[in-house]
């Protein structure tokens, strides 16, 4: 669900080059949540996403209610995991962690529009 709501705020924002990407980013990060948040009394976990528009691109910022901060591993050739944030911050132009004053996390990046070329004279 979090693909499509990201994709669909792209697209309407005319920012069809940034869906794909936009989309992968958001599933890795949330992927972070689920695997490694601690869950609530109930069991469950939970992350607030937001989609911002900027004037080069798009912000993206992923919250969660744990207070430590993601790791990145480097994961072997066999493994199944442990690439997300590698990849993460390879693909954002921009890319970042912090705690809340809450005692939870933001995982935030951004993504700039790529620049048409200019036409020839």
């Amino acid at each position: 669900m979090a693909r499509v709501l990201v994709s669909a705020h792209l697209r309407l924002w005319g920012m069809e080059k940034l869906v794909d990407t936009g989309a992968l980013v958001v599933s890795e990060l949330l992927a972070n949540v689920l695997h490694h948040a601690r869950p609530d009394r109930d069991g469950r976990r939970s992350a607030l996403i937001t989609v911002t528009r900027t004037p080069d691109g798009v912000a993206l910022c992923v919250h969660d209610d744990d207070p430590s901060l993601p790791q990145r591993r480097c994961a072997g050739d066999e493994d199944e995991d442990g690439r997300g944030l590698q990849l993460v911050s390879v693909i954002a132009d921009q890319f970042g962690v912090f705690r809340t004053p809450s005692g939870g996390k933001d995982v935030w990046l951004t993504l700039l529009s790529p620049r048409e070329p200019k036409a020839a004279p």
